[in-house]
């Protein structure tokens, strides 16, 4: 290469290092936002912020529908002439249903857009969120239920995708993160109100009452959530309007259409190793460290203390919704300040560097499972119940520790295809943790408390064993598995 050739090509490269948008780091953003200001990454921080509080909200009161009855099974059952445990299906029909749902509304959102799916997701949530609360049967509950987990689970799925689409990767942990503590913390927060609600109304307003707030979340989508599905590297259709993005239909891409593939594109998934062990880890975490408490303290907390539902409502909602917050104010920044060093001192980005921020909660769910498991065997001893309620909120602070960092990381790695990766993530904690209504007073009963959490505590090590690898191998792997085929101009 002559001189005058390597003049050029040192000014070319000084102009694409000029035109790069840097972040205020003065690193590169990640992605680059293209100079169309209808590209959601260049939308005010205000309008940013404002979709993110929806997308919380909307995830929040999704999963707070599906558990305000938890502390009220006992009387459900009674009511309808079932068991307490017959009567929790009700609140593991909704969660099997939210994890099956995600695979319709994923899909559709990518190619009709954000807006229009939540928008008639949570219109059908609504419907059946006001028709059980109104059914006469165990059955005739039991089926509305199942639309209703079915409607919500776009909250729990196509949220991710929102957040990803309008921040840069240097903000992303941290917004993902609360999303993430509003969804794992809607159910925490829902045993409060459900207690006392299911006390001194009726039971029948703890159905209620998540109809009328997934009512209101679904009207502030319907003012406030723009549409933020944007095909990257593909000329966009010029705006019909200042407020075009809040048409009813959405704002789709008219060359993307819908075909039956796109329903099993999380499955493509499956084939990432990363994605398969830190959601597998993710979901155990979930299942025995949140689902777990939730589902089992009504019956645990009625027949060994004694207690109602308005005061077993205060120790699990309590408890699980500090340690959850708590989780969240630990490990969202936390995450976003080990990728930025990384970053800085590699001088590229590596998500793996994300993954080390659950090293806390490795520790504590195991030890948090052991001090639920052990109060509850030790319940003829004074206060014992103070331990169980300990150990609801170290696992809560654990798992949100866990869930944070995973769901940033497989985003980080596969951001296109972020609503499949999310979909399957959501699809293994929902259809694993919806089994625990069904075997885990049984397993207690047969073997104790005390060695049911043992078995707990090493379960939760032995799906972490596997995450050590792609802490420290997993940019390795992922170069060996290339990148998916599928969504790459999203």
């Amino acid at each position: 290469m002559d001189a005058h050739e390597k003049d050029s090509a040192s000014a070319e490269s000084q102009n694409q290092s000029a035109s790069l948008k840097l972040d205020h780091h003065g690193l590169p953003l990640i992605p680059q936002p293209s100079d169309d200001p209808e590209d959601p990454l260049n939308w005010s921080r205000g309008q940013k912020y404002l979709i993110v509080c929806i997308a919380a909200l909307v995830s929040f009161f999704g999963l707070f529908s599906l558990s305000c009855m938890n502390p009220a099974y006992a009387q459900v059952g009674l009511a309808l002439g079932v068991s307490a445990i017959e009567a929790s299906y009700i609140g593991t029909i909704s969660i099997a249903a939210a994890g099956v749902g995600s695979f319709i509304w994923a899909p559709i959102s990518n190619v009709y857009g954000r807006r229009p799916v939540l928008i008639v997701s949570q219109a059908i949530a609504i419907a059946a969120g006001f028709g059980s609360a109104y059914g006469k049967t165990w059955g005739t509950i039991v089926l509305a239920r199942f639309f209703v987990g079915l409607g919500i689970a776009s909250g729990n799925v196509v949220c991710f995708a929102i957040v990803s689409d309008v921040f840069c990767l240097h903000e992303r942990g941290k917004m993902l993160g609360i999303v993430t503590v509003a969804l794992i913390n809607g159910p925490h927060v829902a045993s409060l109100p459900g207690g006392f609600i299911a006390q001194d109304v009726s039971w029948r307003w703890t159905l209620l009452l998540p109809a009328i707030t997934t009512s209101v979340c679904w009207v502030l989508i319907i003012v406030g959530l723009p549409e933020t599905l944007y095909v990257r590297d593909t000329p966009q259709p010029t705006p019909s309007g200042k407020y075009h993005r809040f048409r009813l239909t959405g704002s789709s891409d008219a060359g993307r259409k819908l075909r039956l593939m796109d329903f099993a594109r999380p499955f493509q998934m499956l084939a990432y190793i990363p994605v398969v062990v830190l959601g597998l880890f993710a979901a155990v975490a979930f299942t025995l460290g949140s689902v777990m408490p939730a589902q089992t303290v009504s019956a645990l907390f009625r027949v060994f203390y004694g207690w109602g539902s308005a005061r077993t409502g205060v120790a699990l909602s309590v408890s699980t919704t500090i340690g959850g917050v708590l989780g969240e104010v630990v490990s969202g920044p936390v995450i976003d300040k080990l990728m930025e060093r990384a970053r800085k001192r590699e001088g590229r980005v590596r998500p793996e560097a994300r993954l080390h921020g659950m090293w806390p909660a490795v520790f504590l769910l195991p030890a948090g499972l052991l001090m639920f498991g052990f109060s509850i065997s030790n319940h003829t001893l004074k206060h014992s119940y103070i331990g169980a309620t300990v150990g609801m909120a170290v696992t809560c602070f654990a798992v949100q520790m866990i869930q944070t960092p995973v769901i940033a990381y497989c985003i980080d790695c596969y951001k296109p295809q972020a609503a499949e990766v999310v979909q399957l993530l959501n699809f293994a904690r929902q259809e694993i943790s919806f089994t625990v209504g069904f075997w885990s007073i049984r397993f207690g009963d047969k073997v104790g408390f005390q060695f049911s959490g043992v078995t707990y505590a090493c379960v939760s090590v032995f799906f972490f064993l596997p995450v050590l690898g792609i802490m420290f191998f997993g940019e390795r792997l992922r170069a060996r598995l290339g990148e998916p085929g599928f969504n790459k101009d999203l």
